[in-house]
């Protein structure tokens, strides 16, 4: 047996069902994955019936001419990049799929004698500790406090630190914070970048959800820093964004030479999208009135918790997440499920402990992604167990 699998902490859903034991009760309300409920385009969904006979052919790796084209559209008409070429895109199953192969291969074991450090923010999305470790490397946390506004305070990390680190993974906006990355921000980690030599890996894909100004994307940084994409990949999908998580279709983009060698990586290791959801995939990334729409009924989510819990400052940045403070993630989340039957997911899952602290131990991950309905009757469940903590 592969002895990293000992190292690496079981996964958080896995971990809440033992925390809750849910037997599945017909009325329950899970609000602890980050799945979409808001409906897809029908022409996206129609698109995958047309092009059904094509179930039938193996996938190419790369993507089709007309996803790649399109997707091209996407990064033009989003972040003003006109340039892209073909050898800085590639098709991914998703950013979960995506990310894990990026870790693989961005971290290179041969470089200096003992593990190196993939920094990662402090609570984090845990695909990005588990690749590392099978990456051969060091997770180095940075942690995102709440005195610091949940955000990484680069200015104050020791230069060893970037000395030992070959990859620098980012997560803008934040799971499970909401916090959204600054030009300024991004533009300073391309400087590091450079200045240290180490990769950097963004993962974008709530990037199209935003209560506040656009999102800056990492390319954007790289290209006005470096005017090129040396040294960085990001990746972006349609699950969260066109509210197809089933469908499994991502991109990655970023430096020549990483693409390259991740698409190499990929013909081993990775699952390729079926044709009929690449086809379909053409449509999702032409589609922005879906997501604005989105975006609406995210934020009347939002403004709904605040009235109902009675609460300033809920309102993220970026993501879908509700990021609420408790006495204890884990005791809140068993009352909330025994009493009410609503499902949450504690911070404390989502972060690791750093120096004898956790710095998502008193907060809940709340995914808003139901209807208006499901949603108001489960924060009022939530309410109920606040006023008895």
């Amino acid at each position: 047996m592969n002895s990293i699998i000992d190292e690496i902490n079981s996964y958080p859903f896995e971990r809440l069902r033992n925390l809750i034991d849910a037997k599945q009760a017909n009325g329950e309300i899970n609000l602890s994955i980050g799945e979409p409920k808001h409906k897809a385009n029908p022409g996206v969904l129609e698109e995958i019936n047309k092009q059904k006979n094509l179930f039938s052919h193996y996938p190419p790796m790369a993507m089709i001419p007309e996803l790649k084209s399109s997707y091209k559209s996407y990064l033009k008409n989003n972040f003003k990049l006109n340039n892209i070429l073909d050898e800085e895109i590639f098709l991914v199953g998703g950013t979960r799929e995506g990310t894990f192969s990026a870790i693989q291969t961005m971290v290179d074991r041969k470089k200096i004698k003992r593990k190196p450090y993939v920094c990662m923010p402090n609570p984090f999305y845990q695909i990005y500790g588990g690749a590392t470790l099978f990456a051969g490397a060091k997770p180095f946390f940075l942690d995102c406090k709440e005195e610091n506004s949940f955000q990484i305070d680069f200015d104050n990390i020791d230069h060893k630190i970037w000395q030992e680190c070959q990859l620098l993974v980012l997560c803008s906006p934040s799971n499970p914070t909401g916090k959204v990355m600054s030009k300024d921000e991004l533009c300073q980690v391309v400087e590091l970048s450079k200045k240290y030599n180490f990769k950097i890996l963004s993962d974008e894909c709530y990037i199209d959800i935003y209560f506040q100004d656009k999102p800056f994307s990492l390319l954007q940084a790289a290209d006005e820093v470096n005017s090129s994409f040396e040294n960085i990949m990001v990746l972006h999908s349609l699950s969260k964004r066109s509210n197809l998580p089933g469908f499994r279709s991502g991109c990655a983009t970023g430096d020549q030479k990483i693409i390259s060698s991740f698409s190499k990586y990929r013909m081993f290791h990775g699952v390729s999208v079926p044709i009929p959801i690449q086809k379909a995939s053409v449509l999702a990334w032409q589609d922005d009135s879906i997501v604005q729409k989105n975006r609406d009924m995210y934020k009347e989510k939002f403004n709904l918790a605040e009235n109902i819990l009675e609460r300033d400052s809920l309102i993220p940045e970026g993501a879908f997440y509700l990021w609420l403070k408790v006495k204890d993630s884990e005791s809140f989340t068993k009352k909330l499920y025994d009493k009410e039957r609503v499902i949450v997911l504690p911070g404390k899952y989502l972060g690791s402990e750093n120096k004898g602290i956790n710095p998502a131990e008193q907060y809940l991950r709340i995914a808003l992604v139901h209807n208006i309905e499901l949603t108001s009757k489960a924060l009022e469940s939530i309410k109920k167990i606040l006023n008895n903590e």
